[in-house]
């Protein structure tokens, strides 16, 4: 394991490093903290911290004064920020790499793909015909890359994914294990009391920098594309239907549901377990609650909770109304 001192860290972060210089070992929680290695102090938190804690690297912020206590402090603008840069720069990779250096033997891969340089293809990974993998792609163990596919330069598709044919991942995309990329939509007809499935000849694309959790399933469009926007940021267990289009810069929470041809705009967030019916259009920049069901399109900017989903301010208001029912109705006995 790679050490790497106190002084380089606070060089990476352009802080100001005081107190001893040392060897650090990992990042961890500040409480309860590990000798050797570094935590951060957010700014709501205050000293009893740092009498608790076992790190003796602290990164703080640089607008309060260096407390006194027997440690290690890196003084920076944003120690939240710096110390999450800081775990993704030199300890991310000990505990997040699902990833071969180099292409495994047992993949199985189309004479007619393309493969950038330094790509790492996993154990038992099926990649289909004419699909292209870009430079520094890692695809992990397990999956299956789809006929005509195109992967593109930097992203991440961890173990057990399934990636159907003709799906476009742009630059940076992080796909986790278990998600499914471009199954069939539940596209379905009624024909004299016979449900039949319509086909889905559209595909899925995904655009720069999106985060994509465990155990998702994002349908292929009916005939254009099923489109997630750039920076978007998906938990995992979400499931999003045919034909919807994502906005950039959104954020959508675990066990969110979306409905079949349904938009969301730009910097939308949805809250766990949110429910979406098919056929809305959600503006920009529009908040809706945990477990929510929105069932008609919210203007931009709305921020909206309940079942059905409506203004949050009103929400609240009801639920004081309600909870003074069971007097009311004593009173009037």
């Amino acid at each position: 394991m790679n050490l790497i001192s106190a002084s380089q860290i606070a060089k990476f972060v352009k802080g100001e490093i005081i107190g001893e210089n040392f060897l650090v070992e990992g990042a961890i929680d500040l409480i309860p903290g590990k000798k050797s290695y570094i935590s951060f102090l957010g700014n709501n938190l205050n000293d009893d911290y740092l009498n608790k804690t076992k790190s003796n690297l602290i990164v703080i912020s640089n607008s309060i004064p260096i407390p006194n206590f027997d440690k290690t402090f890196i003084r920076v603008l944003d120690p939240k920020k710096s110390f999450f840069n800081i775990v993704d720069k030199y300890f991310h990779k000990r505990c997040y790499n699902s990833f071969n250096d180099d292409i495994h033997q047992t993949a199985i891969i189309s004479k007619s793909t393309k493969i950038g340089s330094t790509v790492s293809i996993g154990p038992n990974t099926i990649i289909s015909d004419d699909v292209e993998i870009e430079d520094d792609v890692k695809i992990g163990g397990n999956c299956f890359i789809g006929k005509g596919t195109r992967i593109c330069k930097g992203s991440l598709i961890h173990p057990n994914t399934t990636i159907y044919n003709n799906i476009l991942i742009k630059n940076n995309v992080v796909i986790n294990s278990g998600t499914v990329i471009g199954a069939y939509g539940f596209g379905i007809i009624k024909d004299n009391n016979e449900l039949i499935q319509v086909p889905h000849i559209g595909n899925v694309e995904i655009e720069e920098n999106v985060i994509i959790g465990s155990g998702c399933t994002i349908d292929r469009a009916t005939m254009s594309k099923t489109l997630i926007g750039k920076g978007t940021k998906i938990d995992g267990q979400v499931h999003i239907a045919h034909n919807v289009k994502i906005g950039k810069n959104c954020i959508i929470a675990g066990q969110v549901a979306i409905g079949g041809s349904s938009k969301l705009g730009d910097n939308v967030t949805l809250g766990g377990q949110v429910g979406v019916i098919d056929n809305l259009v959600i503006g920009n920049n529009c908040v809706v609650a945990a477990k929510s069901a929105v069932m008609k399109s919210l203007d931009d900017g709305s921020v909206v909770s309940g079942i059905p989903a409506i203004n949050h301010l009103k929400k609240l208001r009801l639920d004081v109304f309600y909870s003074k029912l069971p007097e009311l109705f004593k009173k009037n006995k």
